[in-house]
């Protein structure tokens, strides 16, 4: 995890965290509200994921109407990031914003949503033969830049919003690279008519990217076996123009 989302996450951390809703331990049935919230912040901030998950869990069974439970909800979003849980710590943000909808947190559950689902883990494979991220599926990068997408439409002046361009523009470059290999790889395979639709995916919707100007390129090669003349020549006549053209106005600008 990059310092920058270190950082951001500790600056949340002292607003909220995660949620989740279990039975709670015979244990934990006879300490009051403050006394389990003060504990199950005490092993959070000792790393104590487990012990601080149970307890959190525990005050939103024991007390599900009272503001600990509404906090312990918050902390269970930041147990789950912290201990590399990101599919459940994202699930307990989705579920703060339905049960909390008119929350001042809303916007800060939307931020961890858009982080959990960016934050990419290797898996054994993928570090053994050192795979490129280009190739790796990008569902939860999609899912990640709706979610960042949502915090700047509702909340553009929340303390959230600039680090939810940045990532929008890095998950946007990086959708744009995956299906660029994508249609790529159609086009190695001779599949022209898959690549040509992945490369007009990637002009129309991701035009901002580096990608695009590429996947041009791309397009004007399937057409061009595709044995559509008029086609590839417009493609490549834009593709000119986008040369030519000043780095603010062409497909691949930010």
């Amino acid at each position: 995890m990059n310092r920058t989302l270190v950082s951001l996450a500790a600056l949340a951390s002292s607003v909220a965290v995660l949620a989740g809703c279990a039975g709670t331990p015979p244990h934990y049935a006879t300490i009051s509200a403050p006394v389990l919230f003060a504990r199950a912040r005490s092993a959070l901030l000792a790393a104590n994921y487990k012990i601080a998950e149970g307890e959190f869990r525990a005050l939103k069974a024991d007390h599900p109407f009272s503001h600990y439970a509404r906090e312990a909800a918050l902390y269970l979003i930041y147990t789950h990031f912290m201990s590399g849980e990101d599919h459940e710590a994202a699930d307990a943000a989705h579920r703060f914003i339905r049960e909390n909808p008119r929350s001042a947190e809303v916007p800060y559950a939307y931020f961890m949503i858009g982080v959990a689902e960016s934050r990419s883990h290797l898996g054994f494979f993928d570090r053994l033969f050192a795979v490129n991220p280009d190739r790796r599926r990008v569902g939860h990068y999609r899912k990640a830049f709706d979610a960042f997408k949502t915090l700047l439409t509702r909340y553009p002046d929340s303390p959230y919003a600039q680090y939810a361009r940045g990532e929008m523009v890095r998950i946007r470059n990086l959708i744009a690279n995956h299906d660029l290999y994508v249609a790529r790889f159609y086009l190695e395979k001779r599949a022209y008519v898959a690549s040509a639709n992945r490369a007009t995916t990637i002009i129309q919707k991701l035009p901002q990217t580096v990608a695009a100007r590429t996947a041009l390129g791309v397009l004007v090669e399937d057409y061009r076996h595709l044995d559509e003349p008029h086609l590839a020549r417009t493609t490549e006549t834009l593709l000119e123009l986008n040369r030519k053209a000043p780095s603010s106005t062409r497909h691949g600008s930010r």
